[in-house]
């Protein structure tokens, strides 16, 4: 049995032990404990745009992130009306209005909020713009692509980070009152084949014995090819979803997914295609996470690893093992490995009540994500070309 095969049957226990869906759900490693009371460590799960692949090898500050492919892609669109918020009210009274709004607003009012809330701020300090720019505000409503882009601009103006609606205090409350399980399987009862689910069976760049190590290094293959029990409990087990803040909009997806050319896509580099086509950028959307905590794993393979090959393990213990390679740290978690004296592996892998760990996700593509808003489409109609 190789390691990929390995893989496999660890997702398909943990859909089976889990109650989980193979239509959506896909494995993150590694799976380090969530910082305590950190928003944005949290957000970063939601802000990476997940791989076509049954196991995501996941980096934070890696690239192809929601908020800027986002962000891009909204400078590719074209308003169907010409209003510009900013231009009309002069940019020095903008800044002051954008400032007003990052620093009083924790999210960001929507923007069906936003025509009262800029006219009753202007009434006060610039009572010569309130009725212009306020009436700004409420005819881009109709228009999603303006309405998006002028969002965007306050995320832009006041350097903004991308930001969700629940954050790290939410999940933890929610965990703890989340169901506990358990389960157990062998190599020989595992069921290994994952082509049926929604990425097709594809694995990429998926780590081996010990966080990023080789897959097909020889002790890996080793442990891969050996029989293997794996014992698994979970003292609380949480799929926390959120939606993102309102620097995204899904009006402004649909309607763009909706249509291919010219408008709402600009003539340019960024169009359909590269967007949210087979290759495109913004094809897919983590809507949930899986975590849990309380996480006590027991793997034991019957390996006849040398005295050297044990070393080689020991050495890289740093990078946690299968099968989340959840390293031991002083913010929750704790990895061992022991042999016995015939060089067969036990790997214990555990962390603390009240310690949020990540271990997978549900995926959507972006079209079942939005779906399409059928009145959207039906205002749009009735705009002016």
């Amino acid at each position: 049995m190789s390691f990929v095969q390995v893989q496999g049957g660890l997702y398909n226990t943990l859909c089976e032990g889990l109650g989980l869906n193979r239509s959506t759900f896909q494995i993150i490693q590694p799976s380090p404990p969530l910082v305590a009371n950190d928003n944005a460590f949290l957000w970063n799960y939601f802000n990476n745009i997940p791989p076509r692949t049954t196991t995501q090898n996941y980096i934070a500050s890696g690239g192809n992130q929601l908020f800027s492919n986002y962000q891009a892609f909204l400078a590719a669109m074209k308003p169907l009306v010409d209003i510009d918020v900013r231009r009309d009210i002069g940019d020095a009274i903008w800044k002051e209005w954008t400032t007003y709004l990052a620093t009083n607003f924790k999210p960001l009012p929507p923007p069906s909020q936003l025509p009262d809330a800029f006219f009753n701020w202007a009434f006060l300090f610039h009572p010569e713009v309130a009725n212009i720019g306020s009436s700004d505000y409420a005819a881009i409503r109709l228009d999603p692509v303006r309405s998006a882009q002028t969002t965007m601009d306050v995320y832009k103006t006041e350097k903004l980070t991308p930001d969700w609606a629940l954050g790290y205090d939410v999940l933890r409350a929610q965990l703890q009152n989340s169901p506990s399980t358990s389960f157990s399987v062998t190599s020989e009862t595992m069921n290994k084949d994952t082509s049926t689910n929604w990425a097709g069976g594809s694995e990429s760049a998926i780590f081996g014995l010990w966080g990023g190590s080789d897959s097909s290094s020889s002790q890996s293959s080793r442990f891969a090819s050996s029989k293997l029990e794996l014992e698994a409990s979970f003292g609380h087990i949480l799929q926390f979803q959120t939606n993102a803040g309102t620097w995204y909009s899904s009006s402004v997806i649909s309607y763009a997914n909706s249509n291919r050319g010219d408008p709402p896509w600009r003539p340019g580099v960024i169009q359909w295609d590269n967007t949210f086509g087979p290759n495109g950028n913004m094809t897919r959307v983590m809507i949930n996470i899986l975590v849990v905590d309380t996480m006590s794993l027991k793997v034991h393979a019957d390996t006849e690893y040398s005295t050297e090959d044990q070393q080689v393990i020991h050495n890289n213990s740093a990078g946690g093992f299968w099968p989340f390679y959840t390293s031991s740290s002083g913010s929750g978690s704790s990895s061992t490995v022991t042999f016995d004296d015939k060089g067969a592996i036990t790997i214990t892998t555990n962390s603390a009540p009240g310690v949020p760990v990540v271990i997978g996700g549900n995926v959507l593509s972006i079209g079942e994500f939005t779906g399409h808003n059928s009145i959207l489409l039906e205002r749009l109609a009735l705009l002016p070309a």
